[in-house]
């Protein structure tokens, strides 16, 4: 890995005049689509057959099948803090789950990559599902690195099943988003598909983002940011 740590904070950019994801949408979460928007038992309480059924839909195998945007153009890899909504932590605060948005070039679209769990045990699912939209109305902050001329959803893919990061064991609290994310993201480095011409600070500025968490407070329009150590999971390929 690259060290610790990445770029400046992007979060917030209104450049892209992205069309964000209508309201009456659900976005993504730690556990469920349907953050904030469902009573907080509901998914919890889905029987295993729809949680079973809802792995199947999201999985690689299934975006590989169904997809027009396999080999569409990735223009920018865009790093997204959602809120878990109605998901307290200690500090009485919504929490924080973080995923991996790959946009499109030319196009008001994005394909979503996420690690999450559903609950049925510790492992996490990695989820590839396409999206009508650049930003997820769940958004707190997101951070925007710009990816090299010619990589394609397939390559990001490709590369994040050859290191084995589609097989991870969220942490023991049912975490380990974040340190799912820093990995990929240094993946992405290695390989260098992030076009930037100085990679020395990049991962080191990104962590210190990592090692945030984030909280909207939607009255003042305004971003808290607290100390918030990264809790791994444990990579099993």
């Amino acid at each position: 890995m690259f060290g610790k740590g990445s770029k400046k904070s992007a979060g917030g950019s209104s450049s892209d005049k992205a069309r964000k994801e209508p309201r009456n949408k659900y976005a993504a979460s730690t556990t469920s689509e349907k953050v904030g928007r469902e009573p907080a038992d509901k998914y919890a309480a889905s029987t295993v057959s729809e949680k079973m059924a809802r792995r199947n839909a999201t999985s690689l195998a299934s975006f590989y099948k169904k997809s027009s945007n396999v080999n569409a153009e990735v223009a920018k890899v865009r790093i997204v803090v959602h809120t878990t909504g109605y998901r307290k932590t200690h500090d009485g605060r919504s929490g924080n789950h973080w995923s991996i948005f790959l946009t499109l070039a030319g196009q008001i679209k994005s394909v979503r990559l996420n690690m999450s769990t559903d609950g049925l045990d510790d492992y996490g699912h990695f989820e590839v599902t396409d999206k009508s939209y650049l930003v997820s109305n769940t958004r707190i902050q997101h951070f925007d690195y710009p990816v090299v001329p010619g990589r394609t959803v397939d390559d990001f893919c490709k590369m994040a099943t050859s290191y084995g990061r589609d097989k991870y064991m969220m942490s023991g609290t049912g975490n380990g988003c974040r340190f799912w994310v820093w990995t990929v993201f240094n993946d992405m480095l290695q390989n260098r598909y992030i076009a930037y011409p100085d990679y020395s600070n990049l991962a080191a500025q990104f962590y210190q983002c990592l090692q945030l968490k984030y909280h909207e407070d939607k009255v003042a329009k305004v971003v808290y940011k607290t100390q918030s150590q990264m809790e791994p999971g444990q990579f099993l390929a």
